[in-house]
């Protein structure tokens, strides 16, 4: 460690450089992509069956939006977050829906000028997998809600496949 901070380019968090490199998927730095694979890690061994390890990805992807990040990983993040959290959709639920829309050329989505507040670093700190749990969810609420001008181009792509849960 350098004793200097890098600035994550999705999330503004503030973090010890590490000398990272990069994610060559999200629009992040090394440190923060770092945070989410602990994240990842810990949600994914926990076997929920409501499956949060999804509501977890699409928020970190939606809040990592813009620079390198696909338009498709982010159309997919937004719909995810929309199922998830408006029409309470089961990860589960969220990913057979990821399945089965169709692959297609999605263009950039411009994010949101303002990052979520909440980031991946705050979840990390809940200590028993119902708060974490509730970290994740509340996480993904500030993220969707900071995309708040795209939630009608979301739910219009969402529609075809809103009652194909699954």
């Amino acid at each position: 460690m350098t004793g200097n901070k890098i600035i994550c380019p999705g999330c503004h968090l503030h973090l010890a450089d590490e000398q990272l490199a990069p994610s060559d998927r999200y629009n992040a730095s090394g440190e923060c992509l770092d945070l989410f694979q602990q994240l990842s890690a810990r949600t994914f061994a926990l076997e929920h069956p409501d499956f949060h390890h999804q509501l977890a990805i699409d928020a970190y992807s939606a809040q990592h939006a813009g620079g390198i990040a696909k338009g498709i990983t982010t159309a997919y993040a937004l719909i995810g977050l929309y199922l998830a959290l408006e029409l309470r959709y089961t990860g589960r639920q969220v990913q057979h829906i990821h399945s089965i829309i169709p692959k297609q050329q999605w263009g950039p989505i411009t994010p949101p000028g303002q990052p979520a507040a909440i980031t991946v670093q705050e979840v990390l700190k809940a200590g028993t997998n119902d708060a974490l749990y509730a970290a994740i969810r509340k996480w993904a609420k500030s993220v969707w809600d900071s995309w708040a001008l795209h939630h009608e181009w979301v739910k219009e792509k969402a529609s075809p496949f809103v009652e194909q849960k699954a």
